[in-house]
Protein backbone atom coordinates (compact mmCIF):
# COMPACT_ATOMS: atom_id res chain seq x y z
CA UNK A 1 0.00 0.00 0.00
CA UNK A 2 1.30 3.60 -1.23
CA UNK A 3 1.98 6.00 2.06
CA UNK A 4 -0.16 8.46 1.98
CA UNK A 5 1.83 12.15 1.04
CA UNK A 6 2.64 14.28 4.54
CA UNK A 7 -0.23 17.01 5.34
CA UNK A 8 0.44 20.20 3.77
CA UNK A 9 2.77 22.18 5.87
CA UNK A 10 2.40 25.95 7.03
CA UNK A 11 1.86 28.05 4.35
CA UNK A 12 4.32 30.67 2.57
CA UNK A 13 3.38 33.52 0.47
CA UNK A 14 4.37 37.62 -0.39
CA UNK A 15 5.28 38.35 2.44
CA UNK A 16 5.54 35.79 4.83
CA UNK A 17 8.58 36.14 7.55
CA UNK A 18 10.92 33.65 6.64
CA UNK A 19 13.72 32.83 9.23
CA UNK A 20 17.32 32.30 7.99
CA UNK A 21 19.76 29.43 9.94
CA UNK A 22 23.38 28.57 9.65
CA UNK A 23 22.76 25.19 11.13
CA UNK A 24 26.15 23.87 9.09
CA UNK A 25 29.35 25.32 7.63
CA UNK A 26 30.06 28.56 7.00
CA UNK A 27 29.40 30.84 3.70
CA UNK A 28 30.32 33.64 1.58
CA UNK A 29 28.76 36.90 3.13
CA UNK A 30 28.73 38.78 0.01
CA UNK A 31 26.57 35.84 -1.36
CA UNK A 32 24.55 35.37 1.70
CA UNK A 33 23.83 39.36 1.66
CA UNK A 34 22.95 39.12 -2.36
CA UNK A 35 20.78 36.22 -1.11
CA UNK A 36 18.86 37.74 0.74
CA UNK A 37 18.82 41.40 -0.72
CA UNK A 38 16.84 39.19 -3.30
CA UNK A 39 14.86 37.49 -0.76
CA UNK A 40 13.71 40.75 0.61
CA UNK A 41 11.83 41.55 -2.29
CA UNK A 42 9.20 39.21 -1.98
CA UNK A 43 9.07 38.46 2.12
CA UNK A 44 10.30 39.56 5.60
CA UNK A 45 13.61 38.01 5.64
CA UNK A 46 15.24 37.90 9.62
CA UNK A 47 17.96 35.90 11.12
CA UNK A 48 20.15 36.48 14.30
CA UNK A 49 22.84 38.70 14.84
CA UNK A 50 25.35 35.68 14.76
CA UNK A 51 24.51 34.27 11.68
CA UNK A 52 27.69 34.89 10.12
CA UNK A 53 29.81 33.14 13.44
CA UNK A 54 32.49 30.95 12.39
CA UNK A 55 33.42 27.95 14.86
CA UNK A 56 36.33 25.93 12.10
CA UNK A 57 34.61 24.17 9.25
CA UNK A 58 30.96 24.92 11.71
CA UNK A 59 28.96 28.10 11.44
CA UNK A 60 29.42 28.71 14.83
CA UNK A 61 29.61 26.34 17.86
CA UNK A 62 26.85 23.47 18.02
CA UNK A 63 24.86 25.65 21.13
CA UNK A 64 24.71 28.34 18.70
CA UNK A 65 23.72 26.34 15.60
CA UNK A 66 21.12 24.69 17.95
CA UNK A 67 19.89 27.80 19.27
CA UNK A 68 18.98 29.50 16.27
CA UNK A 69 17.40 26.59 14.15
CA UNK A 70 15.24 25.99 17.58
CA UNK A 71 14.39 29.58 17.66
CA UNK A 72 13.18 29.30 14.56
CA UNK A 73 11.05 26.24 14.60
CA UNK A 74 9.68 28.05 17.93
CA UNK A 75 8.88 31.19 17.26
CA UNK A 76 4.77 31.69 15.85
CA UNK A 77 5.53 34.99 13.72
CA UNK A 78 8.22 32.73 11.48
CA UNK A 79 6.30 30.73 8.50
CA UNK A 80 9.22 28.97 7.10
CA UNK A 81 12.85 28.07 7.67
CA UNK A 82 15.73 28.86 5.02
CA UNK A 83 19.16 27.54 5.40
CA UNK A 84 22.25 29.79 4.64
CA UNK A 85 24.81 26.77 3.01
CA UNK A 86 25.63 23.58 3.62
CA UNK A 87 29.07 21.89 4.62
CA UNK A 88 28.85 19.92 7.44
CA UNK A 89 27.15 20.14 11.18
CA UNK A 90 23.64 19.34 11.08
CA UNK A 91 24.04 15.62 12.18
CA UNK A 92 25.58 17.28 15.43
CA UNK A 93 22.53 18.95 16.43
CA UNK A 94 19.92 16.11 15.61
CA UNK A 95 19.65 14.36 18.91
CA UNK A 96 19.01 17.68 20.28
CA UNK A 97 16.06 18.86 18.42
CA UNK A 98 12.37 17.60 19.29
CA UNK A 99 10.13 15.76 17.08
CA UNK A 100 7.40 17.29 18.37
CA UNK A 101 8.23 20.21 18.71
CA UNK A 102 9.05 20.01 14.79
CA UNK A 103 5.38 18.48 14.19
CA UNK A 104 3.70 21.03 16.10
CA UNK A 105 5.66 24.32 14.45
CA UNK A 106 4.74 22.57 10.95
CA UNK A 107 7.30 24.63 8.93
CA UNK A 108 8.87 23.94 5.48
CA UNK A 109 12.93 23.92 5.83
CA UNK A 110 14.60 24.53 2.81
CA UNK A 111 18.34 23.58 1.51
CA UNK A 112 20.14 21.02 0.47
CA UNK A 113 23.50 19.15 0.74
CA UNK A 114 24.10 18.66 4.70
CA UNK A 115 20.79 20.13 5.10
CA UNK A 116 19.55 16.32 4.25
CA UNK A 117 19.77 15.59 7.80
CA UNK A 118 17.19 17.88 8.77
CA UNK A 119 14.75 17.08 5.67
CA UNK A 120 15.21 13.03 7.28
CA UNK A 121 14.71 14.37 10.66
CA UNK A 122 11.26 16.60 9.47
CA UNK A 123 10.12 13.42 7.89
CA UNK A 124 10.41 11.54 10.78
CA UNK A 125 8.37 14.22 12.21
CA UNK A 126 5.38 14.51 9.33
CA UNK A 127 6.36 17.73 8.06
CA UNK A 128 7.65 18.53 4.10
CA UNK A 129 10.64 20.07 3.22
CA UNK A 130 12.14 21.76 0.06
CA UNK A 131 15.17 20.34 -1.64
CA UNK A 132 16.45 23.78 -3.08
CA UNK A 133 19.30 26.35 -3.75
CA UNK A 134 20.30 27.74 -0.24
CA UNK A 135 20.24 31.61 0.34
CA UNK A 136 24.08 32.03 -0.68
CA UNK A 137 23.43 29.81 -3.74
CA UNK A 138 20.14 31.93 -4.95
CA UNK A 139 22.38 34.66 -5.25
CA UNK A 140 23.32 33.71 -8.75
CA UNK A 141 20.70 31.24 -9.51
CA UNK A 142 19.32 31.92 -12.57
CA UNK A 143 15.45 33.50 -13.28
CA UNK A 144 14.39 30.05 -13.99
CA UNK A 145 15.64 28.25 -10.86
CA UNK A 146 14.45 31.30 -8.87
CA UNK A 147 10.99 31.44 -10.26
CA UNK A 148 10.45 27.92 -9.58
CA UNK A 149 11.96 28.13 -5.92
CA UNK A 150 9.33 31.11 -5.01
CA UNK A 151 6.68 28.21 -6.71
CA UNK A 152 7.81 25.43 -4.95
CA UNK A 153 8.25 27.20 -1.35
CA UNK A 154 4.28 28.63 -2.27
CA UNK A 155 2.66 25.65 -3.78
CA UNK A 156 4.38 22.77 -2.71
CA UNK A 157 1.50 20.72 -3.92
CA UNK A 158 1.46 21.90 -7.19
CA UNK A 159 1.89 19.31 -9.78
CA UNK A 160 4.93 18.90 -12.04
CA UNK A 161 6.26 16.21 -14.45
CA UNK A 162 9.47 15.62 -15.95
CA UNK A 163 10.88 13.70 -18.96
CA UNK A 164 14.09 11.52 -17.68
CA UNK A 165 15.60 8.43 -18.41
CA UNK A 166 14.76 5.02 -17.30
CA UNK A 167 18.04 3.20 -15.84
CA UNK A 168 17.05 -0.33 -15.33
CA UNK A 169 14.49 -3.07 -16.37
CA UNK A 170 12.60 -3.80 -13.01
CA UNK A 171 9.60 -6.16 -13.07
CA UNK A 172 7.17 -2.98 -13.26
CA UNK A 173 8.39 0.75 -14.80
CA UNK A 174 5.49 1.65 -12.49
CA UNK A 175 5.93 2.99 -9.04
CA UNK A 176 4.10 5.77 -6.47
CA UNK A 177 5.66 6.59 -2.90
CA UNK A 178 6.76 9.72 -0.79
CA UNK A 179 9.13 11.94 -2.02
CA UNK A 180 12.51 11.26 0.33
CA UNK A 181 16.24 11.68 0.20
CA UNK A 182 18.87 13.84 -0.34
CA UNK A 183 22.69 14.03 -0.46
CA UNK A 184 23.69 10.48 -0.52
CA UNK A 185 26.79 11.24 1.97
CA UNK A 186 24.95 12.26 4.14
CA UNK A 187 22.26 9.80 4.51
CA UNK A 188 24.57 7.30 4.37
CA UNK A 189 26.31 9.11 7.78
CA UNK A 190 22.33 8.16 8.90
CA UNK A 191 22.34 4.69 8.44
CA UNK A 192 21.62 2.58 11.77
CA UNK A 193 20.35 5.88 13.62
CA UNK A 194 17.53 7.16 14.88
CA UNK A 195 17.38 9.70 12.42
CA UNK A 196 17.57 7.76 8.92
CA UNK A 197 14.96 8.48 6.57
CA UNK A 198 11.56 6.75 6.62
CA UNK A 199 12.25 4.50 3.67
CA UNK A 200 8.72 1.64 3.05
CA UNK A 201 7.18 2.23 -0.03
CA UNK A 202 9.32 5.70 -0.68
CA UNK A 203 10.74 7.01 -3.73
CA UNK A 204 14.65 7.70 -2.53
CA UNK A 205 16.44 10.94 -4.54
CA UNK A 206 20.14 10.54 -4.09
CA UNK A 207 22.66 13.08 -5.29
CA UNK A 208 26.19 13.71 -4.41
CA UNK A 209 29.45 16.02 -4.99
CA UNK A 210 33.41 15.74 -4.84
CA UNK A 211 32.83 12.17 -4.33
CA UNK A 212 35.11 9.44 -6.21
CA UNK A 213 33.19 5.90 -7.91
CA UNK A 214 34.90 4.32 -5.10
CA UNK A 215 33.36 6.05 -2.33
CA UNK A 216 29.98 6.15 -3.82
CA UNK A 217 30.12 2.50 -4.54
CA UNK A 218 30.91 2.05 -0.60
CA UNK A 219 27.75 4.25 0.25
CA UNK A 220 26.15 2.54 -1.58
CA UNK A 221 27.16 -0.75 -0.87
CA UNK A 222 26.24 0.33 2.52
CA UNK A 223 22.80 0.85 1.95
CA UNK A 224 22.23 -1.89 0.14
CA UNK A 225 24.04 -4.62 2.91
CA UNK A 226 21.39 -2.78 5.71
CA UNK A 227 18.27 -3.12 3.75
CA UNK A 228 17.61 0.14 2.21
CA UNK A 229 16.67 -0.78 -1.06
CA UNK A 230 14.71 -3.76 -0.20
CA UNK A 231 12.13 -1.52 1.32
CA UNK A 232 12.22 1.45 -1.26
CA UNK A 233 8.95 1.73 -4.48
CA UNK A 234 11.78 3.51 -6.62
CA UNK A 235 14.53 5.71 -7.19
CA UNK A 236 15.56 9.10 -8.44
CA UNK A 237 19.23 9.98 -9.62
CA UNK A 238 20.23 13.69 -9.55
CA UNK A 239 23.62 14.94 -9.71
CA UNK A 240 26.95 13.75 -9.38
CA UNK A 241 29.31 16.26 -9.90
CA UNK A 242 33.27 16.41 -9.52
CA UNK A 243 33.69 12.43 -8.82
CA UNK A 244 35.77 11.81 -12.45
CA UNK A 245 37.27 8.24 -12.50
CA UNK A 246 40.31 7.23 -10.98
CA UNK A 247 43.16 5.76 -12.63
CA UNK A 248 40.97 2.62 -13.07
CA UNK A 249 38.77 3.93 -15.75
CA UNK A 250 35.27 3.53 -13.45
CA UNK A 251 32.62 6.18 -13.70
CA UNK A 252 30.16 6.51 -11.12
CA UNK A 253 27.38 6.21 -14.18
CA UNK A 254 29.05 2.07 -13.97
CA UNK A 255 29.09 2.11 -10.18
CA UNK A 256 25.08 3.19 -10.76
CA UNK A 257 24.19 0.49 -13.20
CA UNK A 258 26.23 -1.94 -10.91
CA UNK A 259 24.06 -1.20 -7.99
CA UNK A 260 20.54 -0.19 -9.77
CA UNK A 261 20.59 -2.75 -13.07
CA UNK A 262 19.27 -5.60 -10.79
CA UNK A 263 16.67 -3.50 -8.97
CA UNK A 264 13.14 -4.87 -8.90
CA UNK A 265 12.02 -1.28 -8.47
CA UNK A 266 12.11 1.78 -10.82
CA UNK A 267 15.02 3.75 -11.09
CA UNK A 268 15.23 7.49 -13.02
CA UNK A 269 17.85 9.40 -13.89
CA UNK A 270 18.86 12.84 -15.30
CA UNK A 271 17.29 14.87 -12.63
CA UNK A 272 18.27 18.50 -12.31
CA UNK A 273 18.80 18.50 -8.98
CA UNK A 274 22.35 18.64 -6.99
CA UNK A 275 25.48 20.07 -6.65
CA UNK A 276 24.80 22.33 -9.95
CA UNK A 277 23.84 25.69 -10.99
CA UNK A 278 20.40 24.26 -12.12
CA UNK A 279 19.17 22.59 -8.70
CA UNK A 280 15.46 22.40 -9.70
CA UNK A 281 13.07 22.38 -6.55
CA UNK A 282 11.94 19.12 -5.22
CA UNK A 283 9.25 19.41 -2.42
CA UNK A 284 9.96 16.32 -0.11
CA UNK A 285 6.86 14.49 1.55
CA UNK A 286 4.83 15.13 -1.47
CA UNK A 287 3.56 11.95 -3.68
CA UNK A 288 5.83 11.01 -6.19
CA UNK A 289 5.08 8.57 -9.34
CA UNK A 290 7.48 6.97 -11.96
CA UNK A 291 5.55 6.25 -15.09
CA UNK A 292 8.35 4.66 -17.59
CA UNK A 293 10.44 7.58 -17.87
CA UNK A 294 8.07 10.23 -16.66
CA UNK A 295 8.21 11.46 -13.13
CA UNK A 296 5.40 12.78 -11.67
CA UNK A 297 5.10 14.73 -8.38
CA UNK A 298 1.37 16.00 -6.91
CA UNK A 299 -0.06 14.27 -10.10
Amino acid sequence: MTAKPLPSARSVSEGSRLAIVAPSGPFDEEAFTAGVTWLRERYEIVHSDGIFSRFGYLAGSDEHRLHDLQTAIRDPSVDAILCARGGFGATRLLPQLDLETIAEANKLIVGFSDITALHSLWARAGVRSIHAPMVAALSRASDRIRTQWIETIENPLRSSRWNLNAFNCASSDRAEGILIGGNLAVLGALNGTPYAPPLDGSILFIEDVGERPYRVDRMLTTLTQSGWFDRLGGAIIGAFTEGDPGPDGISIDEVMRRHFDGADFPVLTGFSAGHIDENVPLPFGSTAKIEGEELLINA
